[in-house]
């Protein structure tokens, strides 16, 4: 929020529309994951004016029934945030690389990125703890989180069975 303030370049209405979007969720539902994408697609453009050297994302949503699949609010958005915080996504040659596919039964999500060499454990956070932990809570025995790096990439890969 400080960095949006000073940097001027999200308008500080759009970014209070955001978050009253988000503050208006309730953790306890769940909601159509057409919801959660278009929320997801307004951070990404707030991202986009907010990072110096620009921000490169190649973004593809192969899931056909976004009407049919509900999901936890803000479930996607930590394998995204870290991305963002964590990977060098500015040149377009390595941008941040998430792929949705899957059905009303199972999701699939993929996230990756071009990995931070000055970064101890790209994974090693309390973001992705939390997230982990909320998704053994919600889903116990029906997801796994893959959290992958070698020396060039990370890839997060989430599979959840409704």
């Amino acid at each position: 929020m400080e960095k949006i303030l000073a940097e001027e370049a999200v308008l500080e209405a759009e970014y209070r529309i955001f978050q009253k979007k988000l503050l208006l969720l309730e953790l306890g539902t769940y909601q159509e994951i057409k919801v959660e994408l278009d929320l997801l697609n307004q951070y990404f453009e707030m991202v986009n004016r907010l990072m110096p050297a620009g921000f490169s994302l190649k973004w593809e949503n192969r899931f056909q029934s976004e009407n049919e699949l509900m999901i936890p609010p803000l479930l996607l958005f930590p394998m995204v945030q870290n991305a963002v915080a964590n990977g060098y996504n500015s040149m377009s040659s390595h941008p941040i690389r998430i792929r949705l596919s899957g059905s009303p039964k199972v999701m699939l999500f993929e996230v990756s990125h071009r990995m931070n060499h000055y970064l101890d454990g790209q994974f090693k956070n309390t973001l992705m703890t939390d997230f982990q932990n909320r998704l053994e809570y919600l889903f116990p025995e029906r997801h796994s989180l893959l959290l992958n790096s070698n020396s060039n990439t990370c890839r997060a890969t989430l599979t959840i069975h409704f």
